[in-house]
């Protein structure tokens, strides 16, 4: 009996225990960039590609495709984004529409690009890793 009562009490605790985890938080919605300073920082993709994005109009892509890491221009006005001057893509611009939560995720969707690496390499969503330190 006292084994029975002792399972009891260790099954209600752990029950418990579960039921008071927390939930995690749910994501932030994705927006339109108010200012270069939302897109500013390190970013990777699920597939390890890191994007940092420098307050001074300036971006370099790593990939894990192989290639040489892309350096080059951007610009930002509102949600498009456009890419230019990328080291690997001669002379073509890639357009995109660019959505971000601050400091959380980035989305950068709806290309027009040429330059498949690039164009590969902006393909997943990214989530926010550390502050730009240019």
């Amino acid at each position: 009996m006292t084994r029975l009562r002792a399972l009891a009490i260790a099954t209600a605790l752990s029950a418990l225990v579960a039921c008071s985890s927390p939930a995690p938080a749910p994501d932030k919605p994705l927006a339109t960039p108010k200012s270069v300073d939302d897109v500013t920082g390190i970013w990777r993709s699920v597939h390890q590609n890191t994007l940092e994005m420098r307050k001074n109009g300036t971006f370099v892509l790593i990939t894990t495709e192989g290639s040489d890491a892309m350096a080059g221009d951007y610009t930002l006005s509102q949600d498009k984004i456009t890419f230019f001057d990328t080291k690997g893509c001669g002379s073509a611009q890639g357009n995109y529409r660019v959505q971000v939560s601050l400091k959380d995720r980035m989305q950068v969707s709806d290309p027009d690009d040429t330059c498949a690496p690039r164009k590969l390499g902006l393909s997943d969503p990214f989530v926010y890793a550390q502050p730009d330190f240019s």
